[in-house]
């Protein structure tokens, strides 16, 4: 037996200021089989809530992490290898790793989003890994590169991964004079890819991502290599007025926390400071007539989903929360000979926060398709 036959479980970093987290609750005791995808614990801290989802099936073989103990980021907390690893193995490898967490002090915040001017425009992203061809990760509605946290480390073991702040959101410019359309933003994006120097993209993209990454794909079709598409938005299914309509308006926290429940079938995911976070952006000069000039690009967007296929040459995948309350998965009986279709029970429509294992494994699959 080999190191490589025992995998670490360790506090998850969910956010860029993320330094430690609670363990609240263990959902697998020890000695326990997981599969891929299993949700191992629960972890809070200051700004959510959130289930640790297993990277590698096996079994339990230790809980490190005590419930009710704060851990820093990247600290090990439990471990999971196949029956046959030695016991004596489990046990150097946890003397090797793991201290009691009062001994822990937090780690490096390690990378930061960085800032690049496109076409006058300041942009802000956040990229991990390098090597390969890149993933471009685009958001949704009202979202930001924040959204990506718990798919983008895992998406990066194999390639540089770039997660941007669309115009309008997040920490990029609130300007969109000259932005008319998907295809104007589709542009920027390319622009953006430019200044990298990045030539060749898979691209992962969320709910109104998903007409801007069709959009790129149709125009520049040597340029990307695969779609992975996540409870896409405008392509055959009405996107529910209550959400779009009810973020802009939205004026209380409150009200705010109300719209962002509809993303999620675990309500537990919208805490308080993610709904004042909303808010707080809300409130930036620029970012409401932003989101309503984006609201207007959906609803305009009349195209089946079929229709927006046209022209489409690379493989395509499609992630959808089976309870989605913000977008309808569609049929797709006529479209399984071109899409990769992974449906996820229990999931609404953030696929990449709900079942972030499920997701990134999907998504792998289509870039190994796409080679």
């Amino acid at each position: 037996m080999s190191k490589e036959d025992i995998h670490a479980v360790v506090v998850p970093k969910w956010g860029l200021t993320m330094e430690e987290g609670l363990i609240s609750a263990w959902h697998v005791t020890e000695g326990s089989a997981v599969a891929l995808g299993d949700e191992l614990l629960e972890i809070e801290t200051s700004k959510i809530t959130n289930d640790v989802e297993a990277t590698q099936a096996g079994i339990l073989r230790r809980q490190v992490g005590k419930e009710g103990e704060t851990y820093p980021c990247g600290a090990l907390i439990g471990v999971i290898a196949e029956a046959a690893v030695p016991e004596e193995e489990i046990t150097a490898f946890v003397a090797e790793h793991a201290r009691p967490a009062r001994e822990q002090r937090p780690v490096a915040l390690g990378p930061v989003p960085q800032m690049l001017e496109v076409q006058g425009r300041a942009l802000r992203y956040f990229t991990l890994g390098t090597g390969g061809a890149p993933i471009l990760l685009i958001h949704g509605f009202a979202g930001d590169l924040n959204n990506w946290l718990l798919v983008q480390p895992a998406l990066s073991a194999e390639r540089a991964t770039y997660a941007i702040d669309l115009p309008g959101h997040g920490g990029s410019s609130k300007d969109l004079s000259g932005i008319n359309s998907f295809e104007d933003v589709a542009d920027l994006l390319f622009s953006y890819l430019d200044a990298l120097k990045v030539e060749r993209v898979h691209i992962v993209a969320h709910s109104m991502g998903a007409p801007i990454a069709l959009a790129m794909a149709r125009r520049a079709t040597t340029r990307v290599e695969s779609l992975s598409l996540l409870a896409p938005a405008a392509l055959g299914s009405v996107v529910n007025p209550e959400f779009v309509d009810g973020l802009v308006t939205a004026k209380t926290r409150r009200q705010v926390a109300d719209v962002l429940k509809l993303l999620f079938v675990n309500e537990k995911l919208v805490s308080r400071e993610l709904a004042e976070d909303m808010l707080r952006f809300k409130r930036l000069d620029g970012v409401e007539a932003a989101l309503i000039k984006f609201a207007g690009f959906l609803s305009n967007d009349r195209r089946s989903f079929q229709e927006a296929l046209e022209g489409i040459s690379q493989p395509v995948a499609v992630v959808w929360g089976a309870d989605d309350k913000v977008t309808s998965p569609i049929t797709m009986e006529k479209l399984l000979e071109r899409v990769d279709l992974t449906l996820l029970k229990n999931t609404g429509h953030m696929p990449h926060t709900e079942q972030s294992a499920a997701t990134a494994e999907a998504i792998r699959k289509l870039i190994e398709r796409a080679k």
